[in-house]
C-alpha cells in the first residue's frame, strides 16, 4: 500500500526533521499533519463510496481495505500529533486536495456498474500519486 511510507514520512518529519528544511518553501509541522490526515480521510471517503456502489467484490474488498487502512493510519496520525503536542493546521495543499477530491466524487457518484469500478479504481491510483507527489514535492 501506498500510504504506508506516506505515514511514514509524515511521522518523520513532525519528530523533528522539519527544522532542517527551508521555512520559507516548505510546510510547518502543523501543516504537515494536516496535509496526512486530509489525505488519509479524503481516501476513506472514496471507500465509503464505493462500498456503498460497487457490485464487484473485488473492488468491495479493495475499498474496504483502503478504508481500514487509512483509519488506522489516520488514529495513528491523531495519537502522534496529540503526543507531540502538534495541532494540525489547514493549508493551501490540503484545501486542493480536498477541493479536488470533492469534485471527483461527485464524478464517481454519478457512475453505475463497470464504469464506476473502472473509474475508482483509475482514481484511486491517481489519487495515491498526487499525494506522494505532493509529499515529495512540498517536503
Amino acid at each position: 500500500m501506498f500510504i504506508r511510507p506516506t505515514a511514514a514520512l509524515a511521522a518523520f518529519l513532525l519528530a523533528g526533521a522539519a527544522p532542517y528544511a527551508r521555512a520559507a518553501e516548505k510546510p510547518t509541522d502543523p501543516q504537515i499533519a494536516h496535509i496526512a490526515y486530509t489525505a488519509g480521510t479524503i481516501d476513506i471517503e472514496a471507500a465509503k463510496l464505493a462500498i456503498k456502489k460497487s457490485r464487484t467484490k473485488e473492488v468491495v474488498d479493495f475499498a474496504k481495505d483502503m478504508e481500514r487502512d487509512h483509519e488506522a493510519v489516520n488514529k495513528q496520525a491523531l495519537d502522534l500529533v496529540k503526543k507531540l503536542k502538534v495541532t494540525p493546521e489547514d493549508n493551501a495543499t490540503s484545501q486542493a486536495l480536498a477541493k479536488a477530491a470533492k469534485e471527483e466524487r461527485a464524478k464517481l457518484a454519478k457512475l453505475k456498474g463497470a464504469a464506476f469500478d473502472k473509474a475508482y479504481i483509475e482514481n484511486e491510483v491517481a489519487y495515491h500519486k498526487q499525494v506522494d507527489s505532493a509529499l515529495e514535492t512540498l517536503l
